[in-house]
């Protein structure tokens, strides 16, 4: 019983004890009570239903109501439902789905056949994302998997809005041009004027076409503003402004070429100049003709590098990074170097020649080089420092010797990479609180970080080449023996293929300066010398030869074999002397779970860029790289692929 039937019981309780009483008194008193009470009790029974009638329509009404509004709400609001069953197929959808996906009936319907892009909501526990573009607009997606219920929202306008946001983003461009300055000295006034003018005719009419605001800062250096949506039109060109600055070179026989640096991802002015700045320095360091791409995030992305990079060094650079070396040194308690994993000729060619600068400027020096670290060629190399100079010999240590060398006050110097990935042990350059850096590849991502000096020159043939000039300002009384003279010659002759690759003026000025200090190409040459296996093992790589291309070539060398990488870089090499042949590969097991791949080439095709694909890196023309954990058909496979891909890039 509710609490008002109780309430209307007690008062006709009170009121029939009232009537009692009052009839005991007086009869009249009693007909009266009885007439008013009787008058009372009807107009509040005839007041009770007619609120209650007016309840019950309010209700009523407000049932209607709400209804429609549901009904309204579901079928006209922006927002979309679909119910499937637990197949997954479609029992009901609201007007909303009809009229946004243009299909008559969908009901009975896999939700998936629908709409496969929001596949992710039901093969994925936690879906990495909500947002899904379906037939044509942006949807966030809501799935209620206990009653199977679907909620599409309707993102498309504010998706709109944040690309236009993205698209507007300010992008900061470094350009550098190459080698300016000695092309236009190099040219009579009269020339010199119409190139420097055809020069900035090229730069502006690009720049203007693609919405950049372009300005001069320096003879050979614009800085631009654009945003990213026009980028996005350039990095589609692939920055074929790049091609029409090189294209000069026809017209005036100037050797000219550009360097970008682009600087993105961020609307903080400051730091978006200082990422073009680094990208421009990184484009200039791997070579240059070039561009570098470097997002806040760190990702970075390079176009072009399709030439040979121009010397551009001077004897003033080389006379100042060894003044500066030669302080650096004497501010150390000693000098510890070492070079990449698995040296080869050049890197050992590269730290004797720092021991050697080390000791002119009276400093003691020590090599890194651990036994699993040495290959034939390296082992030759040992035996004959250990048969001819005891001295030179006591300075190789292994990395646990050089641990125990080390204090806050020694300098580190890497020669011959500048990927800190690559280096011979990397717990020692974490160690080191002072570094320095000599290189002659281009420079790569994971560069070393923080060096007191860097010194990367990508238009040197070698570390040794490098390495030789900076000491020739160092020896003014004392000369280096001709020992380390040799070993540094033999560094030069292996990266430039006996001079016939990579080599300039200042190669053979370097050359003849070890030689003049008792280098002898005969020792280097007797060094190189291999066995008969060695030859019969490059013939048979060289038989499985396929030829990708008229002008590329791949060679897979036995499964059942295991080879190092200077028997894979010979073999590449051997196949560039076949006629027609431009870019050649070789790969082969160089342990059970891992494959090397040696590339080399004529200039035509960055072979860089292709091993920089699958990991490794190096020079145009010379580069290299190691997968682990695959076998050599899948190796084979990324490598063909890699290749279509740079491929594709330069058409």
């Amino acid at each position: 019983m509710n609490a008002k039937r109780k309430y209307e019981i007690v008062i006709f309780t009170l009121y029939t004890i009232g009537a009692i009483i009052i009839g005991l008194m007086n009869l009249i008193s009693l007909a009266v009570y009885l007439v008013v009470g009787l008058s009372v009790f009807m107009l509040f029974y005839y007041y009770k239903k007619k609120v209650s009638e007016q309840t019950e329509k309010y209700i009523s009404k407000l049932t209607n109501r709400i209804k429609d509004s549901t009904e309204k709400g579901i079928n006209k609001f922006p927002i979309g439902i679909i119910v499937i069953d637990k197949d997954r197929n479609i029992e009901w959808a609201n007007n909303f789905i009809y009229k946004n996906i243009k299909v008559e009936e969908i009901k009975g319907l896999n939700i998936l056949e629908l709409m496969p892009e929001i596949k992710d909501l039901f093969e994925l526990e936690t879906p990495v994302d909500n947002q899904f573009e379906i037939f044509g607009k942006h949807y966030k997606v809501n799935y209620q998997k206990d009653s199977g219920y679907i909620y599409f929202f309707d993102i498309t306008e504010s998706k709109v809005v944040m690309q236009r946001f993205r698209d507007t983003r300010p992008i900061i461009f470094n350009l550098s041009l190459d080698n300016y300055e000695d092309v236009y000295d190099s040219l009579d006034d009269e020339v010199a004027s119409k190139f420097d003018s055809q020069v900035v005719t090229v730069l502006t009419e690009w720049a203007k076409k693609n919405s950049i605001y372009l300005k001069r800062i320096d003879e050979d250096r614009f800085i631009g503003l654009l945003n990213v949506k026009d980028l996005k039109k350039i990095e589609k060109n692939k920055f074929q402004i790049l091609d029409s600055i090189r294209n000069l070179k026809e017209e005036f026989d100037a050797p000219i070429t550009l360097s970008i640096g682009v600087g993105m991802g961020t609307d903080f002015l400051p730091e978006l100049g200082e990422l073009a700045k680094s990208s421009l320095d990184l484009a200039l360091g791997r070579g240059g003709d070039q561009v570098a791409m470097k997002d806040i995030d760190g990702t970075i992305k390079f176009y072009g590098g399709k030439t040979n990079p121009q010397e551009k060094r001077t004897r003033i650079k080389a006379r100042v990074v060894s003044n500066a070396l030669a302080d650096i040194i004497s501010d150390s308690d000693k000098i510890i170097v070492m070079g990449h994993k698995h040296p080869d000729f050049d890197a050992i060619g590269g730290c004797i020649g720092i021991y050697t600068f080390a000791k002119l400027v009276g400093k003691e020096c020590y090599i890194i080089l651990n036994e699993s670290d040495q290959d034939e060629t390296i082992q030759k190399i040992m035996f004959e420092i250990n048969d001819t100079d005891e001295t030179l010999s006591n300075v190789f240590v292994d990395s646990d010797e050089a641990w125990e060398l080390m204090t806050p006050q020694t300098t580190l110097i890497v020669v011959d990479t500048s990927d800190a990935s690559r280096v011979i042990d990397a717990a020692i350059l974490s160690k080191a609180n002072k570094k320095v850096v000599i290189d002659h590849h281009r420079r790569g991502e994971d560069i070393i970080t923080n060096p007191l000096l860097t010194y990367i020159e990508p238009y040197a043939s070698s570390s040794s080449e490098l390495i030789a000039e900076l000491i020739e300002y160092q020896t003014k009384i004392e000369k280096i023996t001709p020992l380390a003279a040799t070993i540094m010659l033999g560094g030069i002759v292996v990266d430039t293929q006996n001079f016939s690759i990579r080599t300039g003026s200042r190669t053979f000025d370097a050359a003849a300066y070890l030689r003049s200090n008792g280098a002898d190409p005969t020792k280097v040459k007797t060094i190189l010398k291999e066995p008969i296996e060695n030859f019969m093992s490059r013939v048979e790589i060289i038989n499985n030869a396929i030829q990708k291309t008229p002008e590329i070539i791949i060679v897979k060398a036995p499964d059942d074999k295991r080879y190092t990488n200077v028997m894979l870089a010979q073999s590449a090499d051997l196949l560039l002397t076949l006629k027609g042949i431009e870019c050649s590969f070789a790969l082969g097991y160089l342990d059970e779970d891992k494959v090397g791949i040696s590339a080399r080439s004529l200039g035509n095709m960055n072979v860089q860029l292709v091993m920089e694909e699958l990991g490794g890196g190096g020079h145009l023309a010379n580069a290299a790289t190691q997968i682990e954990g695959v076998d050599l058909d899948e190796a084979l496979v990324r490598l063909n692929d890699a290749i279509d891909r740079v491929l594709l890039q330069e058409d």
